[in-house]
C-alpha cells in the first residue's frame, strides 16, 4: 500500500540526509518524535508497528521539510502515507473521527465564532455547502455499492 504512494528511491536519500530533522518543530519540541525512525522502518518493510504509534500523527504538516530538502521531498510524504495507511485500517486517534465527522455535516473543520466575527468587523461567513457534499457523498456511496455487488456504473 505504501509502495504507491511513496517514492522509494527519494525515500532512501530521505534517510541518509536527515537535514530537516533539525528544523522539524515536531523533532524540536515533542520528545521521542524522531521520523528518522519511521523512514527507516518503512524501508525495511516493517512499518505495521507505526499505524498505531503516536508519531505518525505529530507531523504538523508545515512543511518546513519540503522547504529545506534539495530534492523537495522531506519525511512529511512519509508522514502523510502512514497517516493514510492507518486512516483506510480504521486506526487514528479519535480527534480524526471527530474532525471528519464535523466536515461531513458542515462541510468545514470547525464552525466560525459569529460574535467574534462581528466584534473584529469580519463579514457574516460564506454558506458552507454541507449540502452539496452529502449530496456527492450519497453519489459516492452509491457508485461504491454498484461496484462491489459487480453492476455496470
Amino acid at each position: 500500500m505504501l509502495e504507491s504512494s511513496l517514492n522509494f528511491k527519494l525515500l532512501e536519500m530521505c534517510s541518509k540526509c536527515g537535514a530537516c530533522y533539525n528544523i522539524c518543530p515536531s523533532a524540536l519540541n515533542l520528545p521521542g518524535y524522531d521520523p528518522r525512525a519511521v523512514i527507516a522502518d518503512i524501508l525495511e518493510g516493517n512499518y505495521e508497528k507505526w499505524l498505531t504509534h503516536k508519531s505518525i500523527w505529530q507531523c504538523l504538516e508545515c512543511h518546513y521539510c519540503l522547504e529545506i530538502c534539495y530534492q523537495h521531498y522531506g519525511f512529511e510524504s512519509a508522514m502523510t502515507a502512514m497517516r493514510t495507511v492507518a486512516t483506510k485500517k480504521g486506526i487514528y486517534p479519535p480527534q480524526v473521527k471527530r474532525g471528519w465527522d464535523m466536515f461531513a455535516k458542515t462541510s468545514r473543520l470547525g464552525e466560525p465564532a459569529l460574535p467574534a466575527r462581528k466584534k473584529f468587523g469580519l463579514p457574516e461567513p460564506k454558506a458552507s455547502g454541507a449540502d452539496e457534499f452529502k449530496r456527492l457523498m450519497a453519489i459516492l456511496k452509491e457508485s461504491r455499492e454498484k461496484a462491489s455487488s459487480g453492476e455496470e456504473k
